[in-house]
């Protein structure tokens, strides 16, 4: 096993769009390696970044949506987001909209906690993490005209055991949750 470092990055040789909705791209790329090889065929799924946003109310509890994802035919627990589109290109931004749009709730502060790669392996965005203090139920969600959402509050600790058994396993939501811990005075049990 090598404990080294790579040397260099990848040539993009050229590139081609395969497909092109308004939700993503995806092309492929011819790349040269840094010691001459060539890969043929690069795939690369193009997304606007996405923002989330860990809601905190004022006595401590985290508020969740749950909802379907289809491409694993279940539900599933988040906290909520969604993409930096055309419309809304600052995650602050898109943050505010999908946290009142999602849950009713409105934040008194927020503050950005971390930014990571869905999978960098295959999509080029970024997604933004944000906490919000102070949240407040202000209106009733109005989510997207396809979301079925459910509003969820629970309590830090209880999040973090979800997470532990099972019930979160959406992997960016738990990237974003852990990214949390600092900020919310919250300490993992020993385990």
């Amino acid at each position: 096993m090598s404990t080294g470092s790579l040397k260099g990055s990848w040539k993009t040789r050229g590139s081609k769009e395969l497909f092109s909705s308004g939700v993503f791209r995806l092309r492929v790329d011819e790349c040269e390696l840094p010691d001459g090889r060539v890969m043929p065929r690069y795939y690369v799924l193009e997304f606007p970044d996405w923002a989330n946003i860990i809601p905190v109310t004022e006595d401590n509890q985290i508020v969740l949506v749950e909802q379907y994802r289809h491409a694993h035919g279940r539900s599933t627990l988040e906290i909520p987001g969604g993409s930096t589109d055309s419309e809304d290109l600052d995650p602050l931004a898109a943050v505010r909209r999908e946290l009142l749009e999602e849950t009713g709730y409105q934040a008194r502060e927020i503050r950005p906690i971390g930014r990571h790669n869905p999978n960098p392996a295959m999509q080029s965005n970024w997604m933004h993490t944000f906490i919000g203090y102070g949240c407040h139920k202000v209106s009733e969600p109005k989510p997207d005209p396809f979301e079925d959402l459910r509003v969820v509050v629970k309590s830090i600790p209880d999040v973090y055991q979800m997470i532990f058994n099972g019930q979160i396993d959406h992997s960016i939501v738990v990237a974003s949750l852990l990214y949390a811990l600092p900020h919310l005075g919250f300490q993992l049990p020993a385990r």
